[in-house]
């Protein structure tokens, strides 16, 4: 776990370097989320009750506007990707974030969830405290094995402070940046200092928030069993296939954009119209999710099977349109509503199957097969949902994990195929 190689003075420099940058990252979270809290209730409590508008009317013009606003802002900072995953397996072959382009991403990114967008902060915020580090690493002229440990450091901290855990932050940069720094060494150089920045990130979020992340989604007491193993399976199966077929959207939505690459305004406009269009008649949609997925375990009964199935598939594509016209945000939060959406609806097609078991298999199953992060789907899904569910959870997030690595091999084996040819041809 300690690389030999290393010189203990600027280890312990490198140390103190993450302290400081854990509670700078910790500041920005925190004023990041306080902007969003207070803008979103200023356009979408405050104006909208002085303008007295049709609420249907008030949204279609609030996300249209948005979208002419993020086409702006994506035409003067450049086209950049703000997608968490790209981000992360960039990072991971070149150790480094791109810092020139984080402002950028964090200003469009504001504008796109006080718009209503169906997205979440994290990938904005992953940007811009893993370009802090970076940054700093360039500054301080730190080499190549250091900037990626701090810019691993601002990550970790940043999804620290994001769940309150000093846990979670590392465990998904680990996961999700493959590449770099791998055997031991991985602890010393990687491990530790995120956990030392994240540790830092989550006392500071405590003290100016006054609260820990808790849990969210509370269901009827549960006990487990034995026979929800055996549920946890289909359903972690439902709920990588949910994710597979998002990741599957978003390429193909990304695609169908392109010959709009240099028309970006007109895209971001279009990205608002479909999300204020979604937004109107299935208000659920709007935002991250992470307060409307209370609202659907709540009504569950009273939505029904088909409106569940179609707010699942709503939220789907709403988040996978704004992203690939442009707009900033995560989709970690909108794919928990629409698989916890479709938890709800296996729940009552199947009674036997308890409803927290069917949310929190689905959810877990889902998280891995977006984020290839089977450890943090674990941490991040228990969070969530009570802790009776870690069983099942744990069943959910193997077999999407697998099902994953098999499309995957699949996938790969294909192409192996096909480019046989070609090289035979040459």
């Amino acid at each position: 776990m300690i690389d030999p190689q290393a010189q203990l003075k600027p280890y312990l420099k490198l140390l103190g370097l993450v302290i400081l940058l854990g509670v700078a990252v910790a500041v920005m979270t925190f004023a990041f989320m306080v902007i969003v809290h207070q803008g979103t209730a200023l356009l979408w409590e405050t104006a909208a009750e002085e303008l007295g508008l049709d609420l249907r009317l008030f949204t279609v013009l609030v996300c249209t506007f948005g979208g002419l606003l993020v086409g702006l802002l994506v035409k003067h900072f450049g086209d950049h990707s703000g997608i968490f995953a790209e981000v992360m397996q960039e990072f991971g072959k070149t150790g480094r974030f791109d810092y020139r382009n984080a402002p950028g991403i964090v200003i469009t990114a504001l504008v796109s969830l006080i718009a209503g967008a169906s997205l979440g902060p994290e990938a904005p915020l992953a940007d811009a405290s893993g370009g802090l580090g970076t940054w700093l690493a360039d500054r301080l002229k730190l080499n190549e094995q250091e900037t990626r440990s701090v810019g691993y450091s601002g990550v970790s901290a940043m999804l620290a402070s994001f769940i309150t855990s000093p846990i979670g932050g590392p465990l998904l940069g680990l996961e999700s940046a493959q590449g770099g720094t791998g055997g031991l060494a991985m602890y010393f150089w990687v491990l530790f200092p995120s956990m030392l920045a994240s540790a830092v990130a989550t006392v500071v979020f405590v003290l100016l928030s006054g609260t820990f992340f808790e849990t969210l989604y509370r269901f009827p007491a549960y006990a487990p069993r034995l026979v929800d193993l055996a549920f946890a399976a289909p359903l972690g199966f439902v709920g990588g296939v949910t994710g597979i077929l998002f990741m599957l959207s978003l390429r193909r939505l990304q695609q169908l954009f392109q010959p709009l690459k240099d028309r970006l305004v007109w895209r971001g406009v279009i990205g608002g119209l479909g999300m204020g269009i979604i937004g109107a008649l299935l208000p659920l949609t709007l935002f991250s999710g992470e307060s409307e997925t209370a609202d659907l375990i709540t009504h569950a009964a009273q939505i029904g099977v088909v409106m569940l199935i179609v707010l699942a598939i709503a939220k789907l594509f709403a988040t996978s349109l704004l992203l690939a016209t442009g707009w900033k945000g995560g989709y970690i939060f909108p794919i928990m509503f629409a698989s916890a959406a479709l938890g709800l609806a296996l729940n009552q097609l199947f009674p036997g199957i308890p409803v927290a078991v069917a949310v929190a298999a689905t959810m877990a199953g889902a998280l891995v097969a977006v984020l290839k992060a089977p450890l943090f789907a674990v941490l991040f899904t228990m969070v969530l949902v009570q802790q009776e569910t870690a069983a099942v959870v744990a069943v959910a997030v193997v077999t999407s994990a697998l099902l994953t690595a098999l499309i995957a091999l699949r996938s790969a084996q294909q192409s192996a195929k096909q480019a046989a040819p070609l090289s035979g041809n040459e």
